[in-house]
């Protein structure tokens, strides 16, 4: 789903205004180094349970595992902490674009739904030989 104005006001009505369908592609993040080697993949939806590291901002180097996303492109991390000023503590929100994902959910194992669009990226994510191109469906020549 395009968004078709430049202001601001628009562009937040519309992020909140978003299906469930086309928010879970919103919602997708970088998977760090040796999780794309391992399954041949760039970028997955960020799930409850997965363990991400911040690389930018001001909680950078943090790693910590996924308590909350939340409907504006923001996630609560466990490990993460801020004290306020009567010294309580709370988890502060993360933008996604800040955050790698290390390893996908602790449980024993994927849920079907993140299965298949692992199976189904790990196929056209990567070109090596062999492989079929995903835009002309033909084997890739090279």
């Amino acid at each position: 789903m395009k968004i078709q104005s430049k202001q601001p006001r628009k562009q937040r009505k519309a992020l909140f205004n978003f299906k469930n369908h086309n928010r879970s592609n919103l919602l997708s993040t970088r998977v760090a180094d040796f999780v794309r080697e391992e399954y041949g993949i760039k970028s997955l939806p960020i799930r409850v349970g997965d363990q991400v590291r911040v690389v930018k901002g001001e909680f950078k180097d943090f790693e910590g595992e996924v308590i909350e996303v939340t409907n504006d492109l923001r996630v609560q991390i466990k490990e993460v902490t801020f004290d306020k000023a009567d010294g309580t503590q709370f988890h502060p929100t993360v933008h996604i674009s800040k955050i790698v994902i290390t390893k996908l959910e602790k449980e024993k194992k994927l849920d079907p739904w993140r299965a298949k669009i692992i199976d189904r990226k790990a196929l056209y994510g990567f070109k090596e030989e062999g492989l079929i191109s995903p835009k002309k469906g033909k084997k890739s020549e090279e």
